[in-house]
């Protein structure tokens, strides 16, 4: 898998290059060397990310791997050079196949040192750091911390326009906790909490009816719609019991790994994180982007389960310290991990929305996925400061560069490109990056408020 998506990025490389290449060339009126320079250069920049991100998800230091990842592209380079020269000296065939046979070296060469020694450190390390945790269908036994009776639990289920579901919701959980209650592992007054967001349907009529027909059905009313995350934490925070169960409405998570996270709880474990097994039913856009953006977090340093959404248990005591956070700029899946707390994964098969539509389109994905990143890393920050720096030496080389052709050639020719192209490219530099430090001054504002998160309007 690694060496397809190596490939995949050699190709993209490939096409980016020849297109900044023949840009550079017949637009900007640059000659070959200096086209070249700044299609290989772009290239290998693009590369570099992407194996780092996607291929490898490395997660080592930045120059380290960089310089790694440079030597092994000049020792495939050499190679790739080497086979083209003696195939076309020693052997009848044009210069195409020559080129063509030069690039198997050059991908074995850059394959194999990309992964066992520019990035073989990274992964070292994350494994060290990072010990992968089996699926834990039989957890490390813990016994100082082991719970041999029946718990009472609380599932919290946060509803946006959910009328459609809410009843096939309500029929599976109440089997669920049926089962569990006749197996011994939950007590009988175990309960579940939906949270109403502010919903423009009869989501709350049904929670309303479902309430007084069924025991163990609770209701939290939002005075106005405050978004899933804040939803949630409401819930978390409001509903009883000694552990607490989030899922969501749509049924897509699967419901009967509730049992293996009670197992895991009873087992010791503070905290049991639902983990997606494959993603075979997302799109392959939303698929690939989801895998770009878990890994693109980790890159910047923010601690985050691989494939976790908000299904998960807490144990009380850290559902208490999780009050203490006082944020109101919420991103959930990377709070929780800071908590601290051991923790366990059971691993399920997602299924497709039972009903409705999806609460999270492209908008609302790429503006969630935004609010991880500049909640939980100010690497964008430091990335603007490293940007500052590299814009400036490129503008003083080009200085040195136009003050000697000026004073010792004769091949100044006067136009527009030299004017005009820097002025937009340094413009469009210090709006980038105003606009991220203006990200981040907003969220400072929004903090600064301390306005409330949400507002209960009603519990039943």
């Amino acid at each position: 898998m690694r060496l397809v998506r190596f490939l995949i990025v050699g190709v993209a490389n490939t096409l980016i290059g020849l297109s900044i290449i023949y840009v550079a060339m017949y637009f900007f009126q640059l000659d070959m060397v200096k086209a070249n320079a700044i299609g290989y250069a772009i290239g290998i920049l693009l590369g570099f990310a992407l194996n780092k991100i996607w291929t490898f998800n490395s997660r080592g230091y930045v120059l380290t791997s960089f310089l790694r990842y440079l030597l092994v592209i000049v020792i495939a380079y050499a190679a790739n050079l080497a086979t083209v020269v003696l195939v076309s000296s020693h052997f009848d065939l044009n210069h195409y196949m020559a080129q063509a046979l030069g690039i198997i070296p050059y991908t074995a060469i850059g394959f194999m040192g990309s992964r066992y020694f520019a990035f073989r450190t990274e992964e070292r390390r994350e494994a060290a750091t990072n010990p992968v945790v089996s699926e834990l269908s039989e957890p490390a036994f813990n016994k100082k911390r082991a719970i041999f009776r029946m718990i009472d639990i609380g599932i919290v289920v946060p509803c946006y326009n959910e009328e459609a579901v809410l009843m096939e919701t309500t029929r599976q959980l109440s089997e669920l906790l049926q089962q569990l209650i006749i197996e011994g592992r939950i007590t009988p007054n175990s309960r579940v909490y939906y949270v109403d967001d502010g919903s423009r349907d009869r989501t709350w009529a049904l929670i309303e009816s479902l309430a007084e027909t069924r025991e163990f059905v609770h209701g939290i009313k939002l005075s106005r719609n405050r978004g899933h995350q804040n939803a949630l934490l409401a819930g978390l925070l409001t509903a009883e019991g000694e552990a607490i169960i989030s899922v969501d409405a749509d049924l897509q998570d699967d419901l009967s790994a509730i049992k293996k996270m009670i197992e895991c709880y009873a087992k010791g474990y503070d905290i049991v994180y639902g983990v997606r097994d494959s993603r075979k039913t997302d799109t392959l856009f939303k698929s690939f982007t989801a895998k770009i953006y878990y890994r693109l977090l980790r890159a910047m340093g923010v601690e985050i389960i691989y494939n976790h959404a908000d299904y998960r248990l807490m144990g009380r005591q850290a559902i208490e310290s999780l009050r203490g956070f006082g944020e109101v700029n919420l991103f959930l899946r990377g709070m929780i991990p800071q908590l601290g707390f051991s923790y366990a994964l059971v691993y399920y098969d997602r299924a497709e929305r039972y009903a409705g539509e999806s609460k999270y389109p492209l908008k609302k994905m790429l503006s969630f996925a935004w609010q991880g990143i500049t909640s939980f890393s100010d690497l964008p920050l430091r990335f603007i400061t490293g940007l500052g720096l590299l814009v400036s030496l490129i503008s003083f080389l080009i200085t040195v560069w136009a003050i000697a052709v000026r004073l010792f050639t004769q091949d100044a020719i006067p136009g527009w490109a030299s004017t005009v192209l820097p002025i937009y490219f340094l413009g469009g530099i210090q709006l980038l990056s105003l606009g991220i430090m203006g990200e981040y001054l907003a969220k400072i504002y929004s903090e600064t408020k301390r306005r409330p998160r949400y507002i209960i309007e009603k519990t039943i």
